[in-house]
């Protein structure tokens, strides 16, 4: 799994031209995600929790809600 620490060690190495492009790309995703509806923002929020949750084994999504659950 790529963690945020990667991605900046990424944009470290990416050009002028690269950067501008990815920050265009980054404003065009928040400006999208603002538009959607509540409903949409919804339908996208459990299809994200679909596919994390395929990741895994029924033992590890075990071990993943004791943890949350855990105080």
């Amino acid at each position: 799994m790529i963690t945020l620490q990667d991605v900046k060690k990424a944009v470290d190495q990416l050009s002028p031209e690269e950067r501008a492009e990815l920050q265009a790309y980054l404003a065009e995703r928040e400006n999208l995600m603002r538009d959607l509806s509540p409903e949409e923002r919804i339908q996208r929020l459990d299809a994200a929790a679909r596919a994390i949750r395929e990741g895994f084994t029924d033992a590890e999504w075990a071990e993943i809600e004791q943890a949350m659950n855990a105080r």
